[in-house]
């Protein structure tokens, strides 16, 4: 027998056991396109975005004043160290008047922040404007549009040129809030900086720095440089801010000294006769505009600058967040699915040698060595795996990251994805994938090899027979029938192929556990929050500093027959920073004005026990996933700072139910305990008999002069949604390869358990059992061993739900950790539909098998 012969026999093995190569080449595929898919697919989203913010140059840092940007201000900016470029611009939040959308209207950036046209061209004329392609659906090029309120813009009519997409607007629905309309932002829009008012002071101002524009933008180091260089930023403003505060104080009671000396002069010339009405009419226009700044210098209070670097952009840090979760799911998913892989691919390849064992004890006899003997179990094993390595790549490389990439884009306005190439992650598959095939086969081999070639020749002994447990409790025993007695000693006699089948079932049930239990985890969160939990429709933000006429006009909105009801809160937002990336937290601080009517718009209570927490005098009760986050308990003390940069400490006396977003809630009493202030009500919560009226009412409440900004619930509601359907979408497609690797895992293993103890079903055969009921015989092993396996899968699943509703959300979420009884059904019953289906191919082949050809000697 030449080398020639044995190559070409190792080549008629692939034909011979056809199902068998396409196993193996069916779990490697499906195996390395979970691995290869994952873990790109995080590093192609942020490569996609990475590539995006580098191309349009976003901003790492953008500044607004309430006050504007005056010389000083643009001064500080450019002066700042390590700073590569800077852009100063406006910006006019406007309602157009046909449709009441409102837009944000920026001045064309030099630059910065660049926007992308999908559409027409950007404006080449002061009365052009070129809005967001996602209002393409509204408007067409062509149109013109009138803005009601004007505001620093030099025209009120615009002609549309053009449709943009923003670099700095990355969420198709939840764009921001605005000071005009309805309080919420529908679009944005660009415009040239001359259809600006001149002389104005600047409202924006964007930067770039030099030593971040070639790092990783979603680095620590970069989060940490770019944070270094924003808090040196805010104290120089800050103390700009300050010196000009006291300047227009003193300027003020300069003017208003010499309005009373001009006041004095004018009684005395009115007395004398010297004075004219133009003189008395003059004097009042000077009254008139100093009680005008008089009242803005109360309204704005001192200049504040807010600093806000590229997590504030609507969007940016949800994008973030969607690839770090599959990165999160990428250490997970593919791993137990390998280890499946292997274990089966092990029972594989053993079977495929123990088949050949005469074959082998042949070679060795024409004196053939052992690297010779293994040629065909190395070539069998290498290119079914390789093949199903390639094709997984393929795949995993050039399609499910696009699935996964759509699914989440479908709330982005990013459209561009790049796909990378990694040698290093496919070459680790690839290995990992001959590990657990050629790796197998050899191990499997080399029992056989040490053999001599004699012992070899002779058929292997079947497995003997021994008394079971069940057999020494003689009064179960002597109960069951003959076929059940068969099957119990049949099931202990095989033990390592049982042991493969539990393993196998148990770990395709657990992943479909664990991706059924996510999507209950995520099914009905938002309704949880904002109908159990959050129950008004809207917060309005008052300006206390607004005249009586304004804060009597929002009275009369309050009282309005649409309102249900509305309470007074004082409303803050805290910061800490927590997490495993140690990101700045944003906190929401509510103080009820009534604890008892507060009840109704916002329920606090344990998630466990579902019991109210009372809000006592001195501490505070905090939401369940900032307890994790600082890892706070009943009675810890937490720190947090607010928006002037102080730090407050707090004891935790309730930990509440909640979701989405980080809460505070304590009395007034507890708040002027911690805080040291006089209670002040400063935003209403506010409920509504018909939802429908919630922008109506939205627009009343912007146009009262009373109210500096609304936070609509059905604007937050619609953001987690489309998180979560997102996420939900990446779960069925991960539901649908576990599903896939069930239905491989149990033809594999029920094909080896028929190939392997064919004589024993032809014995029977012979001995008179119908077609029906040798297939019983053999698949009654098969559905208690998946019953058993199901079972374990339960136990995996379980544990593998819990570790990903912990790992998974954002830092400023949390899943719902409740599993429903439809999600164990569901898991068992796709092994089940797939172990019955599978029976009746067995049952097919049981039926066409040769008895004679069978039980043939091989002797």
């Amino acid at each position: 027998m030449s080398k020639r012969i044995l190559w070409k026999d190792a080549w008629q093995a692939i034909t011979r056991s056809f199902g068998r190569f396409v196993a193996i080449f069916l779990l490697m595929a499906v195996s390395a396109l979970a691995l290869i898919g994952l873990k790109i697919t995080g590093p192609d989203m942020r490569q996609s975005a990475t590539s995006f913010f580098a191309q349009h140059q976003l901003a790492d840092t953008t500044i607004t004043s309430n006050y504007g940007l005056d010389k000083q201000d643009q001064k500080i900016i450019r002066q700042q160290n390590g700073v590569k470029k800077v852009d100063f611009g406006y910006l006019q939040d406007s309602t157009i008047k046909q449709t009441n959308q409102t837009l944000r209207i920026f001045s064309k950036t030099n630059g910065i922040s660049s926007w992308q046209l999908v559409g027409g061209h950007l404006p080449r004329h002061d009365n052009e404007i070129t809005i967001s392609y996602l209002l393409k659906g509204r408007y067409h090029r062509g149109q013109w549009i009138t803005l009601k309120q004007s505001g620093s813009l030099s025209h009120r009519r615009f002609k549309i040129v053009g449709f943009v997409r923003s670099s700095e607007y990355l969420d198709r629905t939840d764009i921001g809030q605005a000071t005009v309309g309805t309080g919420q932002l529908n679009g944005v829009a660009v415009v040239k900086k001359s259809a600006f008012k001149t002389g104005t002071a600047y409202t924006i101002a964007r930067i770039t720095y030099r030593r971040t524009a070639k790092m990783n933008p979603y680095s620590t180091s970069y989060r940490d440089d770019v944070e270094t260089k924003q808090n040196q930023l805010k104290k120089a403003l800050d103390r700009h801010g300050r010196v000009k505060y006291q300047s227009m104080k003193q300027q003020l009671a300069l003017a208003d000294q010499q309005l009373q000396t001009a006041k004095n002069q004018l009684s005395a010339a009115q007395q004398m006769g010297l004075a004219t009405d133009a003189d008395a009419g003059q004097l009042e226009q000077q009254t008139t505009g100093l009680a005008q700044k008089h009242r803005q210098l109360k309204q704005l209070g001192q200049p504040s600058y807010t600093v806000n670097d590229r997590t504030s952009n609507p969007g940016y840090a949800i994008y973030q967040s969607n690839a770090e979760r599959v990165d999160i799911l990428a250490n997970v998913f593919p791993v137990l699915l390998f280890a499946i892989a292997a274990l089966v691919s092990l029972t594989t390849m053993t079977r495929f040698v123990e088949e050949e064992r005469i074959k082998i004890g042949t070679l060795k006899a024409l004196g053939y060595s052992n690297l010779d003997t293994a040629k065909k179990f190395t070539l069998f094993s290498l290119l079914s795996s390789s093949l199903g390595v390639i094709v997984g790549a393929a795949g995993g490389f050039f399609v499910l990251p696009k699935i996964i990439f759509q699914a989440y884009a479908a709330n982005s306005t990013l459209s561009s994805f790049y796909e990378q190439f990694s040698w290093p992650l496919l070459l680790t598959t690839w290995l990992i994938a001959i590990l657990c095939t050629t790796g197998a086969a050899l191990w499997a081999l080399h029992r056989d090899l040490k053999a001599q070639p004699a012992a070899l020749l002779l058929p292997k002994p079947p497995k003997g027979g021994s008394r079971i447990l069940l057999e020494h409790w003689h009064w179960l025993w002597s109960q069951l029938s003959f076929n059940c007695k068969v099957t119990m000693r049949n099931l202990f006699r095989y033990k390592s192929r049982a042991l493969m089948t539990i393993f196998g079932v148990a770990g395709c049930t657990g992943l479909l556990v664990m991706g059924f239990g996510i999507r209950d985890s995520l099914s009905g969160i938002s309704n949880i929050e904002y109908s159990r939990i959050i129950k008004y429709d809207l917060v309005a933000v008052q300006n206390n500093a607004a005249a009586a006429q304004s804060k009597q006009r929002l009275q009369t909105v309050l009282n309005d027959k649409n309102v249900k009801g509305h309470t007074g809160v004082y409303y803050q937002q805290l910061t800490k920073k927590a997490g495993e990336d140690h990101a700045v937290q944003q906190i929401s601080m509510i103080v009820p004005q009534n604890k008892k009517s507060f009840s109704r718009y916002f329920a606090i209570k344990n998630r466990q026990t579902q019991k109210s927490l009372p809000l006592n005098d001195h501490g505070v009760v905090i939401s369940e996933k900032l307890a994790r986050l600082l890892n706070a308990k009943v009675g810890s003390t937490i720190r947090l700072k607010d928006d002037a940069g102080n730090w407050h400490s707090m004891k935790v006396y309730g930990i509440m139910e909640m979701y989405i977003g980080h809460y505070v809630v304590m009395s007034p009493q507890a708040y002027q305990h911690i805080f040291g202030q006089k209670y002040q009500v400063n935003a209403q919560l506010i409920t509504l008999k018909k939802t429908n009226d919630l922008q109506q009412i939205s627009r009343q409440l912007i146009q009262t002069g009373a109210v500096l900004g609304i936070n609509q619930n059905v604007n937050n509601q619609r953001t987690i949604d489309n998180t979560m359907g997102s996420l939900n979408r990446v779960m069925i497609i991960l539901i649908g390869m576990a599903a896939l690797l069930a239905l491989v895992v149990i033809y594999n293993l029920s094909n080896i358990n028929v190939e392997e103890r064919m004589r024993e079903l032809s014995t029977i055969k012979v001995l008179g059992f119908y077609d029906q009921e040798v297939t019983l015989y053999i698949y009654r092993e098969t559905v208690i061993l998946s019953l058993i396996g199901i079972l374990f899968g339960y136990l995996v699943g379980i544990g593998l739900h819990r570790f990903i509703i912990l790992s998974l959300p954002p830092a400023n979420a949390m899943f719902d950790p409740t599993m429903t009884l439809a999600n164990f059904i569901a898991s068992a019953l796709i092994p089940a539909v797939i172990t019955v289906g599978v029976a009746m191919m067995m049952h097919r082949k049981i039926r066409n098998v040769d008895m004679l050809d069978a039980l043939s000697s091989v002797d």
